[in-house]
């Protein structure tokens, strides 16, 4: 996606000076061509030799032009009457990409990919951070509030990131293959994660304690979801059923 950046431009009075200031490079227009240098008048003289030159005034101190910084245009609300303008605005992500969710605030995206997780800044479009995972992080969630990110990974393992800083929180170890689908509960103490071993964990995000393991699916667990109020688990699987768990 090509956009054009102005930082800033200024034109300076009777000289008709045009400075346009812009990545590395300073250009500096005169009308009419460059000005031919003036003549030095000779200094002044007096019977019996030269007079002292004047004191030169100190040189002008140039103030420098200020930095203007662009302000993304804000994307319309799709709604039922403008569907049929919906248009591509950005290709984004490297890889082979699987989930991709935005973060609670909608400052975020993140996506998960054969190379590792990317995360986006939805105001500018621009890759901000890539997190490296050993086997790629083709599963991603954002935690309730938005600090913590979960990808799940094909050496079997789960990593806590902090979006702030990029850095790891800790990594999670239990599945016996491939996981493939990452939840947090609504109040973000908890996280699912279902593998192809068949099972789902639920995990204790402050502690990284491995706090259960459900089995009930035949084949791999492709997909879990909390409910929004938190009192049922859900996992889908390739076996074409999906289980819903729940306190008793």
């Amino acid at each position: 996606m090509g956009r054009e950046v102005v930082r800033g431009v200024v034109v300076l009075g009777a000289l008709g000076l045009l400075v346009a200031l812009g990545v590395l490079l300073l250009v500096v227009w005169r009308p009419g061509g460059a000005p031919s240098p003036a003549a030095v008048p000779a200094s002044p003289t007096v019977e019996g030799g030269l007079m002292p030159s004047p004191t030169a005034a100190p040189a002008a101190t140039a103030t420098p032009a200020p930095t203007l910084t662009p302000t993304p245009t804000p994307q319309p609300r799709i709604e039922r009457g403008n569907v049929e303008r919906l248009a591509s605005v950005a290709r984004l992500g490297k890889g082979r990409v699987g989930e991709i969710v935005f973060s609670p605030d909608g400052r975020w995206l993140a996506v998960g990919s054969s190379l590792g997780v990317y995360l986006y800044d939805v105001g500018t479009l621009e890759e901000v951070r890539w997190l490296e995972t050993r086997a790629g992080g083709l599963s991603v969630a954002f935690s309730p509030d938005g600090r913590l990110l979960a990808s799940g990974s094909l050496d079997k393992t789960v990593i806590l990131w902090d979006v702030g800083t990029g850095e790891r929180v800790r990594t999670l170890e239990g599945h016996a293959d491939w996981v493939q689908s990452v939840a947090f509960s609504p109040d973000g103490q908890l996280l699912a994660s279902g593998a192809d071993d068949n099972t789902v964990i639920v995990w204790d995000v402050g502690t990284g304690e491995r706090v259960r393991t459900l089995a009930g699916h035949r084949w791999e667990v492709e997909s879990v979801a909390f409910s929004p109020d938190g009192r049922l688990l859900a996992s889908g699987s390739s076996d074409g059923t999906v289980i819903l768990w729940g306190v008793r």
